[in-house]
């Protein structure tokens, strides 16, 4: 009973620098009588109620120092949302290009498949063209020649296409011997024009990493202001509504009566300001080096951007090339099949031309893929690919009793 202390404290500190504290106390205490005689003793509380509002006129004043904890938090918050997105789109990148893998590598399986059974055929007819007395050996050589190399790229073919889905389930958290069926068709890329700078204009606003570093050298700027407060000395003015008395009971410690008006100032300054210079200095120059790294990275996403222009409308053009040189490898196959025939050349002419269409073909489905990685590349470069809302969709996706299918959707 001689050393009992109950005491409350609640402060509140505001944007503007103000901050106001509300103390509640009391405690025991007591003056000795005479000794020996323990009854005799004087017990009495000593009780403070106080009630304290603190405004900084220099340092610490303004919503820029007293926010700075809060305002470096909500930026570290708003930075891990624009990485998450960042990192969605960079996983949206990897399965679309797993996904058009898969699409090339069938439609090169189905290429080559064709391939074969022309190559089969045409060592048949050179068999029986040999038999006849037609044609020569080496005729047939050259076909049986053709059949195996056509084996081979066949079976090349099918172990891609197999690694590929491979690739496609582990991104899309599927177990291996998961089976899925592909469709087997690849949007074509779009002939609309895009100009450069306004594609630039685009991209600027719109990019993830360039926001988060603009933020940063926002942050930067109010860590500047931030240090150069606190070169400032301290000056406080400080007004009190107290309440101290002494009481002879614990319920009589506590009162609205008797509170007096107390104002004071407080001013407080540091003989050495080496440390708070140094932070200074240190802002100032990581205020600066975001400023740079702003202006660097400005330039490089307009360079991403015009190159991503640059790729796309080569693959395009490079797309119609590829498939007026399939146009032109069929037809090769066509005359040089029916000069064949008709004796008037041996099968190397045949040989070449199945060789020339093959390649021809494979270019083409490459270039298509390609082509249409370039578009969502471009889209993810202007900082507009969104990748809850993509041409590529999943559906059908036999897993057990259910089945999944990924193929494109509708082009926007």
């Amino acid at each position: 009973m001689n050393s009992q202390n109950y005491r409350i404290d609640v402060s509140q500190k505001f944007v503007s620098g103000t901050e106001i504290r509300l103390g509640a106390g009391t405690s025991t205490a007591q003056i000795p009588a005479i000794v020996g005689e323990p009854s005799s003793d004087i017990r009495f509380y000593n009780a403070d109620t106080t009630l304290t509002l603190s405004q900084p006129l220099l340092r610490g004043l303004g919503p820029g120092v007293a926010r700075r904890g809060l305002s470096s938090a909500e930026l570290r918050r708003t930075d891990a949302g624009r990485q998450q997105a960042l990192v969605e789109q960079q996983v949206t990148l990897a399965v679309a290009s797993a996904y058009y893998h898969i699409v090339a590598q069938q439609a090169l399986v189905d290429v080559a498949r064709q391939s074969l059974e022309r190559a089969r055929r045409l060592r048949e007819a050179s068999e029986a063209r040999l038999d006849a007395g037609l044609v020569s050996q080496l005729d047939v050589l050259r076909a049986q020649q053709l059949v195996t190399q056509a084996e081979i790229q066949f079976f090349d073919a099918e172990s891609a296409a197999d690694d590929a889905r491979d690739r496609l389930r582990s991104l899309v958290g599927r177990d291996m011997s998961t089976p899925f069926n592909v469709a087997t068709d690849i949007p074509r890329p779009g002939q609309e024009h895009v100009e450069a700078d306004a594609a630039v204009a685009i991209a600027l606003p719109n990019r993830l990493d360039l926001k988060s570093l603009v933020a940063s050298g926002a942050d930067a700027e109010r860590q500047v202001s931030f240090a150069k407060n606190q070169l400032l000395p301290q000056f406080d003015v400080n007004v009190a509504y107290t309440r101290r008395q002494t009481a002879d009971s614990f319920v009589h410690s506590f009162g609205v009566d008797r509170f007096q008006l107390a104002t004071f100032f407080t001013i407080a300054m540091p003989v050495d300001r080496t440390p708070q210079l140094v932070d200074y200095q240190n802002a100032l120059i990581e205020r600066d080096r975001r400023k740079r790294e702003i202006a660097t990275l400005q330039r490089r996403i307009a360079d991403d951007v015009k190159h991503a222009i640059r790729e796309r409308d080569r693959l395009v053009r490079g797309l119609a090339a590829a498939e007026n040189s399939v146009d032109i490898a069929r037809k090769e196959v066509e005359v040089a099949q029916l000069r064949y025939e008709r004796g008037l050349s041996n099968n190397l002419d045949v040989v070449t031309a199945e060789g020339n269409l093959l390649g021809a073909q494979s270019r083409r489905i490459q270039v298509l893929a390609d082509s249409a990685m370039a578009g969502l590349s471009l889209r993810a470069v202007l900082g507009i690919l969104n990748p809850r809302n993509l041409e590529l969709g999943i559906s059908n996706l036999e897993c057990g009793t259910s089945s999944v299918e990924y193929g494109p959707r509708s082009r926007e």
